[in-house]
């Protein structure tokens, strides 16, 4: 088997055991041809529906796969290939090497090895099930057999934001040929200023611009524009007169931290004292990636990195008594992000579970307890982001398209701390919030909700809050918390860390790295 197979392989296997994010799996630092593997488990994952049924088509191909994926072990060269990522099992080899054979660009199997011959052994039988299922479907693509969710979308837009940091500020000009000149492109580049976000620039969808002199120098940074909406919504639209430190409280691999620190970089003339960003992530290798963003781009000198964890924070400690404003863009499933199709794996195992009659009462399985897990530190992180008791404006966001992590936690924080209020944001934005229990017509306006298929960016929520009233020393509108032991503290952490990890080990902890471009 090729050396690119075990690398998609293992990477297709550390999904399924829940070992991490595509992204993170993917661009692992031993991986070898990052884009190549990216592309190959991004269109078997497309495919594993319609991959799953055509094993099921061929039962001696489903008598081999069911007897290898009991004995676990793959082949000792195709383990010594893949020793940087998670050993590929025969499953996921068989999945990766049927899905090239019948819909890969070159309609063959690369390499050799066990699995090759016992694929190309059923090769007939498996072409001849594709064309039985599309004369059952009456379709004429192998595209079209795929589940609706699973085609392919539409292209995005290619987003740059604008970093003034290191470029003139030119968002309040209408001539895009200064915009073209002052950031180096040439004359006929299609190019205009987002609606939304002045701050941002759209380009043609697979417009190449990683190695341009304004990317690679800093002046423009790769960053879908919902990613830019939560930094945008407290210091863009809004907070003129905010000249507070804010906390990015889950901030690596940095995008939204750096745009944060933009924003109140145009403050700092007009504020007594510097404005500060505190940004925390408790893993080492994320928080390094963000030191290495926020000195590309220029924002170090603001940005204040924190090896924690922001659940464990002091609310009361000094260093963050100036703080006015925090970011809350936690880990979260995923399921918005269109060029990453992990989550393809959640929706596939929630529609199996929904398709069991109602009256049979059923065990949740282990992706709607995982969703729920991530629920419940999402809304754990928006409370904590409430207790600050000088806080007064807070974001929230996520790159979900599941109301569990976004309509029902607001819902869930409201009730926890009335101290707060949702504000509407952005309000030339269509697409509104969904009314659930909890939530009114006027409180769901308020929030504002992406579609990746129709909105021409990733799909995306968020939630913008206030405290209610003047904030005036704080300490009436937030009960203080009793000082607990050392040990109690210790306690806590631990089981904090604990619950973080098993999210993180589901994927999610990773999506908040993958979302930015």
């Amino acid at each position: 088997m090729s050396a690119l197979y075990a690398e998609a392989a293992g990477v297709l296997e550390g999904l399924f055991r829940r070992s991490g994010g595509l992204k993170t799996l993917t661009y692992a630092d031993k991986i070898k041809s990052k884009r190549n593997c990216f592309a190959l488990v991004c269109q078997t994952l497309r495919y594993k529906p319609l991959l799953d049924e055509l094993i099921a088509a061929v039962p001696d191909l489903a008598k081999h796969l069911k007897k290898s994926t009991k004995a676990g072990k793959p082949d000792k060269a195709d383990a010594k290939k893949a020793k940087h990522v998670t050993a590929p099992s025969h499953q996921a080899l068989f999945y990766i090497a049927i899905y090239d054979l019948l819909f890969g660009k070159d309609k063959k199997i690369q390499g050799g090895g066990f699995v090759k011959k016992t694929v190309l052994l059923h090769a007939n039988a498996l072409k001849s099930a594709v064309v039985r299922m599309k004369i059952k479907a009456k379709v004429k693509t192998d595209e079209d057999l795929l589940p609706e969710e699973n085609r392919m979308t539409p292209k995005l837009p290619r987003y740059a934001r604008i970093n003034t940091l290191r470029a003139t500020d030119i968002s309040d000009t209408s001539d895009l040929a200064i915009v073209r000149s002052s950031l180096g492109f040439a004359a006929d580049l299609p190019v205009s200023v987002d609606p939304h976000v002045g701050d941002i620039l759209m380009f043609p969808p697979g417009t190449e611009l990683h190695t341009h002199d304004s990317v690679t120098s800093g002046k423009l940074i790769l960053q879908d524009k919902a990613s830019c909406f939560p930094a945008f919504v407290l210091h863009g639209e809004r907070g003129a007169d905010d000249f507070g430190d804010v906390i990015d409280a889950c901030a690596a691999p940095g995008n939204k931290t750096g745009h944060a620190a933009m924003l109140v970089a145009r403050k700092q003339s007009a504020s007594v004292r510097p404005i500060r960003v505190f940004a925390f992530d408790r893993s080492s290798p994320r928080l390094d990636l963000l030191k290495r963003r926020m000195a590309a781009a220029g924002a170090d000198g603001i940005v204040e990195p924190c090896l924690a964890s922001f659940l464990d924070v002091d609310v009361h400690d000094e260093r963050y008594q100036h703080v006015r404003s925090i970011l809350l863009d936690p880990s979260c499933s995923g399921s918005g992000m269109s060029n990453r199709l992990d989550h393809l794996l959640e929706l596939s195992a929630m529609q199996q579970e929904n398709d069991v009659e109602q009256e049979h009462q059923v065990e949740p399985n282990d992706t709607a307890a995982r969703l729920q897990a991530l629920a419940d530190f999402q809304l754990e992180a928006l409370v904590k982001a409430f207790s600050f008791p000088q806080v007064r404006r807070v974001s929230y966001s996520t790159c979900s398209i599941f109301e569990t992590e976004n309509e029902h936690v607001v819902v869930a924080a409201l009730a926890a701390n009335p101290a707060f209020k949702l504000v509407k944001c952005l309000p030339t934005w269509p697409r509104r919030g969904v009314v659930v229990p909890g939530l009114t017509e006027q409180d769901a306006d308020c929030l504002v909700r992406a579609n990746g298929l129709e909105d021409g960016t990733n799909g995306f929520f968020v939630a913008y809050f206030e405290r209610k009233g003047e904030v005036h020393g704080q300490e009436a509108s937030v009960k203080r918390p009793r000082e607990k032991t050392q040990a109690q503290k210790d306690r806590k952490k631990r089981k904090r860390n604990k619950k973080a990890d098993n999210v993180a080990a589901g994927g999610g902890g990773q999506v908040a790295a993958d979302d930015d471009e």
